[in-house]
């Protein structure tokens, strides 16, 4: 038997194992490579209030702020308020965050803060948390299952363990940490693997999913190639780089909210980043650099082109600040979950912040959960397939960066066209939750409801039926 059971191989799984008490029993199920994913393509930092300048407080003003009126404020508080703690722990983990001259952590800011709040290692921050926390994790009691999750198994109203092809894992406590979404749109920085396959997981075994509207597409991917697009962290503008029209003139304060960001750019026919006040760029930004080189593109010559794309799922399974579902022994951290810190559009470098600080607590607190029944088992069903190649151009094309009601209804319909499937039911669910909210409201933006409306001043929730029917 199994104390956790973490679905997912990325940061917030790993900080998970970590925390776990050091004679638990931990099993990591992971579709993917170890240290895949979209965690090591993390750029920018991890948003902590260990400046000189800032506070907790202030850090929590601004997520709010960004949060466009519909994050929770107490999950707010309650995670800002440990952000200090987070990076401490990691830098006992191991992790190593460039600093000054002086030996203090160097901040960067990104969009949405009032003041420079990232801890970073160069532009790889999320590739360095990665090399760390393997490193630090191979030392704990961990076994690795290289499958992807069929089926989070439940018995008497909880989930008591996970199911892959091959094997079946009971568990005191299962943690789905699957990342992301983006990888259901056409164009997205993220790992294509990205999927949403743990929300539709959790959704199924009967856990609580919130505001699946919620997509933020990231304002500045390199608009060059199809798929996988290169990302150009958002630090870039915050050193200095400049959004420009084919004019070359600016039109946007660069480190506004995403969503404002994403607008005004969606607003031009086309838009470039100017990269060139950035001094010593290939030292500073060697991520960066070396996905532009991959594609020719040589920064110094002039501005370079640039379009959103898919980046953070700001929806998922419903938890806690303690990564708490609905469904008892059921818990989700990063990216797969939705806790409300991040309201309508998150603010940069809070995605990092929430990851540690929810997968610490859930790791802590395995041996709290109870023993599993022993009669839970698998119901026998194999529903997964590849991703049909149809579903991502439908979810750009119609719940994309701009959505509105006709196309909206267009993609339920193309949808429902097809044949079921976990990210066929997730789309659909991702498009209906999309058509009922008719305002425009931080990253979700309607070209027929263009302001935002006090009747929907509040998150959304929803439910996949327990059993789904093919």
């Amino acid at each position: 038997m199994t104390d956790l059971a973490i679905v997912g191989g990325g940061i917030a799984g790993m900080c998970a194992a970590l925390a776990a008490p050091a004679d638990a029993r931990v099993v990591v199920v992971d579709k993917g490579e170890a240290g895949a994913g979209s965690s090591p393509l993390a750029q920018g930092g991890l948003a902590a209030a260990v400046g000189s300048d800032d506070s907790p407080e202030l850090h929590a003003a601004d997520t709010i702020a960004a949060g466009a009126g519909i994050c929770d404020p107490d999950v707010v508080a309650d995670i800002c308020g440990e952000g200090p703690g987070a990076v401490a722990w990691l830098v006992d983990a191991g992790c190593g965050f460039d600093r000054t001259d002086d030996g203090s952590l160097h901040m960067a800011r990104e969009g949405g803060q009032s003041v420079a709040r990232s801890v970073h290692w160069r532009d790889s921050t999320g590739a360095a948390m990665v090399r760390a926390l393997r490193e630090a994790v191979r030392a704990r009691r961990v076994e690795r299952v290289d499958e992807p999750a069929v089926e989070l198994l439940t018995a008497d109203g909880r989930c008591v363990g996970v199911r892959t092809p091959h094997r079946t894992v009971r568990a005191r406590a299962t943690l789905v940490a699957t990342g992301g979404a983006g990888g259901l749109w056409a164009h997205t920085t993220n790992a294509l693997g990205a999927t949403g396959d743990g929300v539709w997981l959790a959704a199924r075994a009967g856990a609580q999913l919130a505001d699946l509207e919620f997509m933020q597409f990231h304002p500045t991917a390199l608009d060059l190639g199809e798929g996988q697009r290169v990302l150009l962290t958002e630090a870039l503008r915050g050193e200095g780089a400049v959004l420009v029209d084919e004019n070359g003139e600016r039109f946007v304060d660069e480190l506004a909210p995403r969503h404002i960001v994403t607008h005004a750019i969606l607003e031009r026919a086309r838009a470039f980043l100017d990269l060139r006040p950035i001094a010593d760029l290939e030292r500073r930004f060697p991520t960066v650099s070396a996905g532009l080189a991959r594609y020719g593109v040589d920064p110094t010559g002039g501005p370079i082109p640039v379009t959103p794309a898919a980046h953070y799922f700001i929806g998922g399974v419903a938890a806690d600040a303690h990564g708490r579902t609905s469904l008892p022994g059921l818990f989700a951290a990063g990216e797969c979950s939705a806790t409300g810190l991040h309201g309508a559009n998150r603010m940069a470098g809070n995605s990092l912040l929430e990851t540690v600080v929810v997968g610490r607590r859930v790791g802590a607190r395995t041996i709290d959960e109870p023993e599993p029944p022993d009669r839970a088992g698998p119901s026998g069903e194999h529903l997964w397939r590849a991703l049909d190649a149809s579903i991502p151009r439908t979810m750009w094309e119609h719940v994309g960066p701009i959505r509105g009601g006709d196309g909206l209804q267009r993609a339920i319909d193309d949808l429902g066209r097809l044949q079921p499937s976990p990210h066929r039911d997730l789309c659909l669910m991702i498009a209906r939750a999309a058509a009922a909210r008719m305002e425009s409201r931080g990253v979700h933006i309607r070209s027929d409801f263009p302001i935002p409306d006090d009747a929907f001043a509040a998150r959304s929730f929803d439910h996949l039926p327990r059993r789904v029917t093919h």
